[in-house]
């Protein structure tokens, strides 16, 4: 690996700060100076195009170690390969407890041509900071950088060592970053509890906001589907096998295929939370897809939303097959993506595709990854810190354990250090939920000035509580 501890710089000029207080106390800076800040630095995060594949996510931790030096603070750049950065810094302090801010750098990537504005142009519109990453997740690394800033500026002493990463390549699995970092630098983020990315956004239900904190997550099992046929000149079909053809009908059994129901305890506190009567109507396993069927007719991505989460998925998502235009292809494969529940492992997806493809022969299985589904208790005194920073910042909102149907990096630390890992991006609703839930990943991916802030003001109040009490 190639380690820089020394400012590196010059890739674009940041925006100078608004607010230089240094040891003033963060409640002492206006929020209109505070607003202005973090949207210039997530805007200018934003027109660094960290899109992976490749990642080359090294100019915005150049940016990061920069932002962070000038405050005082004392981050490494460490680069898994060459382009691939992770920033890493913390705020020490004398006591057993730690926390670790996680985020990410690199982003997917998006057609401009389908969006209202340029993806990477971090345009400010509306009360919003438009661009790819806005949410997923250069908004979240803005808000915890700015949360370990104000840290700094009013000297806090915290009761153990407060951590900050921004890390590469989440998008394509974290091999590049957390889990490159967790594998061969432990002892930089090691840690017993953790806050990043996967949660955290509030609800209205029943007049109340009810705010999704991740404790699990699924498992993510990618696998290659191949078939065989026979070639022959494709202007006799009949005297070939069509691997493509066969391909198409198993991928269109698969993409029909509905796995069984389980209800984890995890999901049925957020069937109950969010759904009341209907939410115990959808924790009866004969009912579930027909209560999830009406939902869908008024609340598609809240819908589905629920669907992944009471059952492994299966989403084929690549296919190739054919060699020329006039011979009947010999062979083909497509990509399947599958996530499955905590407990759920490979032999349970095998005998899934057997049942989905059952009286369809010709096509074998290769396993490309394959990573558990991950869950931390919510019995721990940072869970306890999260409900009550949000009975202060939201008088009367609900806190509810949520299992996403996606994959984050808290997965690594579960696993190697036993994290009590949360995924909490705080934020209110301030768009039609069904417009919010396809943004992450969609078009004209934005969020709004105002959820920055409060993101800060929410992560600040947190550490702060978690980080300060004696143990």
């Amino acid at each position: 690996f190639y380690s820089r501890s020394t400012p590196l710089w010059g890739t674009m000029a940041r925006t100078p700060p608004f607010y230089m207080g240094g040891t003033s106390p963060s409640d002492e800076m206006p929020k209109g100076e505070l607003v202005r800040e973090i949207t210039s630095v997530l805007s200018d995060l934003i027109k660094i195009r960290t899109v992976n594949p490749p990642g080359n996510e090294a100019p915005a931790a150049e940016y990061l170690h920069h932002f962070l030096t000038e405050e005082g603070l004392e981050p490494e750049l460490i680069e898994s390969s060459e382009g691939r950065g992770n920033v890493i810094t913390r705020i020490r302090g004398e006591g057993k407890r730690s926390l670790l801010l996680l985020s990410h750098l690199d982003v997917v990537p998006a057609d401009p041509k389908r969006w209202s504005v340029d993806p990477f142009s971090g345009e400010v519109k509306d009360g919003f900071v438009w661009g790819r990453g806005a949410l997923d997740c250069k908004g979240w690394v803005a808000v915890e950088a700015m949360t370990m800033v104000l840290l700094k500026r009013e000297g806090f002493r915290p009761k153990g060592d407060i951590i900050f990463a921004a890390t590469a390549d989440e998008e394509r699995g974290g091999t590049a970053g957390a889990e490159w970092l967790v594998e061969n630098h432990p002892e930089k983020i090691r840690t017993e509890a953790l806050i990043n990315e996967g949660g955290g956004f509030g609800l209205p239900v029943r007049g109340k906001n009810h705010y999704l904190v991740q404790v699990a997550e699924k498992g993510v099992y990618w696998v290659r589907l191949r078939t065989e046929g026979r070639p022959a000149h494709s202007s006799m079909p009949g005297l070939g096998e069509n691997a493509v053809v066969r391909m198409a009908s198993i991928v269109e059994r698969l993409a029909k295929y509905r796995t069984p129901v389980v209800i984890l305890d995890v999901v049925k506190e957020i069937l109950t939370g969010l759904g009341g009567a209907r939410g115990r109507l959808l924790m009866n396993s004969l009912l579930t897809d027909r209560a999830l069927d009406i939902l869908k007719r008024t609340n598609p991505s809240m819908s589905e939303a629920m669907r992944s989460m009471v059952r492994m998925t299966i989403a084929p998502t690549m296919i190739k097959g054919g060699q020329k235009e006039n011979i009947i292809p010999e062979d083909c494969e497509a990509v399947v993506d599958c996530r499955l529940l905590p407990g759920q492992d490979l032999e349970y997806l095998k005998a899934q595709f057997r049942k989905a493809l059952r009286g369809l022969n010709g096509w074998e299985i290769e396993v490309i990854q394959q990573e558990p589904g991950t869950i931390s208790p919510k019995d721990t005194p940072l869970y306890q810190e999260i409900q009550g920073v949000l009975n202060r910042a939201d008088p009367g909102s609900v806190c509810v354990p949520f299992l996403v149907p996606g994959g984050t990096d808290s997965r690594f630390f579960r696993r190697k250090f036993g994290t009590a890992a949360y995924g909490f991006q705080p934020m209110k609703m301030d768009l039609p939920t069904d417009v919010f839930l396809r943004l992450a990943h969609g078009i004209d991916e934005r969020v709004s000035q105002n959820n920055l802030l409060y993101g800060v003001e929410v992560l600040l109040d947190l550490v702060k509580s978690f980080m300060g009490k004696s143990h």
